[in-house]
This record gives C-alpha cells, sequence and structure tokens, in this order.
C-alpha cells in the first residue's frame, strides 16, 4: 500500500471536535481539506476513514497537532467564546473561524511565555508592575498610567519618523510593564479592534488588529491596557467597562493639561483646524483628538459633535489596511509582538529549547530566517 493510501485511524468524535472547536462548518472544513462535504460528514459518522495524507491536512486546517487527531476520544472543552468570555473588546458570538484561531493562539503564546520565563528563572514583570495601580483611586489611574509607562511629552512629540512610529513607541512602552502585544487581522476593524486576555494573570496579552490605522492602533493598545488594570485591581472587566477604557486611553494619550495647552497654541481660526492640530501634536486620529477636546471642555458641546460630525463625513474612507505588502521580517516581529519573540530567542541562547522547538513555537518560522529576524527585532535591519 503506498503511503498516501495509509488510512487514518481517527474517532470520529474526535475529528467532529477538532472541526467544531475550529469554527468551521463542513463545507468550509472539507474545502481547507481538499475532499467533499459528503466524504467528509461520512467519516465524521464513522462510515469511512481518512487517508492519513487527508488527516495531516485536517489538522493543518484545524491549527492542531496531528496528534491532536488521534486522541482516543474528544476533549470536553467549552466553545471558544465560553473559554475567552473574559477577552474584553472581541466580538459578540458567534465567532468566526479566524476568530476563534487569532484568540487560541493569543493563549497560547501567554502560555509559552510564561513557561520560558519559569524555564529562564525569571519572575514576570507584570504582576509587581501593576501592583501600583491596585490601590489607586480610579479617577487617578490615566494619571498613574502615564507615569509608569514613562513616556513623556517630548519623546511623543517626537514621534515622527514614520505613520508607524507612534504605534511602536506605545507598544514597546505596555510591553516594558510585562503584557505581550500582538497583531492579527481576523475580523474586520468594525467588528474588533482588539482584545485584551487577561489568563494567565501573570503575563496578560493585547492583540490589536492590523487592519486599522496605525495611530488607532496606539490608542487601541492603551485601551486594551485599561481593561487589563481593572482585572488587575480585581474588578469585573467586559462591555461594560469599554466607556471607561475610552476615556482612559485619551487621557493617558492627551493628558488634560497637555491637551489645553497644544489646543490653545494652535494657530487655526477654527475649531476643526485646532482638533487637526492636536491630532498631529499626540499623533493620534482626528476623531480621537476631537472626541477627547469635546469631553475635557474646550469646546462646547455642540461644536463638537459638529467637528465630529465634519470628521466623519470627510474621512469616510475605509481606513483598513493591507498589512501584508511589508517585509517578511517586519510582518513577523508585528505579528508575534517583540516582547514573545525576545523570550523565545532567550530560551534558544541560553539552550532552553532547540532549533526544532523554537522554529514549532515560532509557527514553523524557518531556523535559516532566525537572524534575519533576531536583527529586524534588534533593529539592525
Amino acid at each position: 500500500m503506498t503511503a498516501s493510501r495509509t488510512v487514518a485511524h481517527i474517532a470520529p468524535d474526535v475529528l467532529r471536535w477538532a472541526r467544531e472547536s475550529a469554527g468551521y462548518s463542513t463545507r468550509q472544513a472539507a474545502d481547507k481539506i481538499g475532499v467533499e462535504k459528503w466524504y467528509l460528514e461520512l467519516v465524521e459518522d464513522g462510515g469511512e476513514l481518512m487517508t492519513l495524507r487527508q488527516a495531516e491536512s485536517a489538522a493543518d486546517a484545524y491549527k492542531r497537532p496531528l496528534a491532536d487527531l488521534f486522541l482516543p476520544n474528544a476533549p470536553e472543552e467549552e466553545p471558544q467564546e465560553v473559554q475567552f468570555r473574559r477577552l474584553p473588546g472581541a466580538p459578540a458570538p458567534p465567532w468566526a473561524a479566524d476568530m476563534q484561531l487569532a484568540a487560541r493562539t493569543v493563549s497560547e503564546r501567554q502560555q509559552t511565555a510564561l513557561e520560558i520565563l519559569d524555564v529562564l528563572d525569571e519572575r514576570p514583570p507584570w504582576i509587581a508592575v501593576s501592583e501600583q495601580f491596585v490601590s489607586v483611586a480610579r479617577r487617578s489611574l490615566a494619571q498613574v498610567a502615564r507615569r509608569v509607562i514613562g513616556v513623556s511629552r517630548s519623546e511623543q512629540r517626537g514621534w515622527n519618523k514614520d505613520q508607524y512610529a507612534p504605534f511602536r513607541g506605545w507598544r514597546e512602552a505596555v510591553e516594558a510593564l510585562g503584557v505581550l502585544v500582538m497583531q492579527d487581522g481576523p475580523v474586520a476593524v468594525d467588528e474588533m479592534r482588539g482584545f485584551a486576555s487577561i489568563e494567565p494573570r501573570e503575563v496578560p496579552a493585547i492583540l490589536v488588529n492590523n487592519k486599522d490605522d496605525p495611530r488607532a492602533r496606539a490608542f487601541t493598545i492603551v485601551h486594551e491596557l485599561g481593561h487589563l488594570i481593572l482585572a488587575r485591581r480585581g474588578e469585573r472587566v467586559g462591555r461594560h467597562t469599554e466607556r471607561w477604557c475610552e476615556e482612559f486611553a485619551g487621557q493617558v494619550l492627551m493628558p488634560t493639561d497637555w491637551l489645553a495647552e497644544e489646543f490653545a497654541a494652535s494657530g487655526s481660526g477654527t475649531a476643526l483646524g485646532r482638533v487637526q492640530d492636536v491630532a498631529r501634536a499626540f499623533h493620534v486620529t482626528p476623531l480621537a483628538a476631537a472626541v477627547r477636546v469635546g469631553r475635557t471642555g474646550l469646546v462646547s458641546r455642540s461644536e463638537a459633535g459638529a467637528v465630529i460630525g465634519e470628521i466623519r463625513g470627510r474621512w469616510r474612507e475605509d481606513n483598513e489596511k493591507d498589512e501584508g505588502g511589508g517585509s517578511y521580517y517586519v510582518n513577523q516581529v508585528a505579528r508575534f509582538g517583540p516582547g514573545y519573540l525576545k523570550l523565545v530567542f532567550s530560551a534558544l541562547d541560553t539552550q532552553a529549547v532547540t532549533l526544532p522547538t523554537a522554529s514549532a513555537l515560532l509557527d514553523g518560522v524557518k531556523v535559516r530566517y532566525f537572524e534575519s529576524l533576531r536583527a529586524q527585532l534588534e533593529g539592525r535591519r
């Protein structure tokens, strides 16, 4: 018998579990595996066996190790939306397959990061750093966060190198607190700009939608940091805390005193012009600047509403970006996040993991690309 006809003795309920946990219908799964829908249904009903090659295709489609398909029984596992019900910012169920995979991937990387830190005998920094937020009044959290994050006014104003500089600046500052920041585009921006993954609590993570405007991604990082801070304080988080986190992010990125100074210093004769000047000074979107200016009372409520309406009307074009055309190494750093990559390379340097293991932890990035990826990570490219 040829290898292509070697049968895979997979329990039907295990195969069905793998498909359903990935969020695919039988039609979607069959298309990805390269078989007919009726055939996949027959296999899941126990009336046929897949070939080993088809099983490998199924494992790849479901983003599961091949060994998972040979479990004796399907694991008792809650649906992805239920497992991650504490992901603030995630879209409402039912989740698309790509969203389920993104959530599972983030969680797996958090667990990997925690295990690497344990092997390296290093303490995750988040718990100690975030202690500064625990006994502070809620109204003071934005001010404390700005101090803990450590981004100065001059540093923020100096992010003029390119349109991604503000995003990189805030990502670096938040990752320094012990938070992993990753990027992916599992769904459209209007469905999800990003989410915060709270567990494991020692290594929280933020996923940012890479289809969004880079300035909006920076705002999302700080917004999701707000959720993580509330969780660290023992407060319940979810959709009911969205408005507070929106205000928190605005205050952190545009502190009230600095905002008033920038608004007053604008030479524009219109409220819209001043808002645009503020947006450029703080490297945020005009809409974020307009909302913040309105909430601080620098203009009347009606004037703020008019400016916001004009901004939305003038810049109604689709802000979603195609991130697929950049450098391979730039895209890899964006996808995994510098914090996660540094941990994997540290484990490799100390021989805590082997080259093949490091490749697996990086979703199959080939070993021959490691040095170039390091160079990109360290700014040597």
